[in-house]
């Protein structure tokens, strides 16, 4: 078996939006952040794109048990 090393890079998004003291609660549906989805696929485009594009590197994506909704992660490889 080949030794492998491994380093973790993080990049995190953590959504807001501020409301008026009279908001009545998240009954909404969380309406305010429909359109995120679509950003982060964006990104993540983006990123896989930018990634391929350097020689020498692989980019695919990872599960970690999570939904897509909530984490994606990329294997990102160094190829010799």
């Amino acid at each position: 078996m080949n030794y492998v090393e491994q380093r973790e890079f993080t990049l995190r998004f953590d959504l807001r939006c501020d409301f008026p003291e009279d908001y009545d609660g998240d009954a909404d549906g969380f309406e305010w952040v429909k359109d995120f989805p679509a950003i982060a696929a964006e990104i993540l485009a983006s990123a896989t794109a930018i990634i391929r594009a350097r020689s020498g590197w692989e980019v695919r994506p990872a599960n970690r048990g999570r939904p897509t909704d909530e984490e994606v992660t990329l294997l990102v490889t160094r190829t010799p």
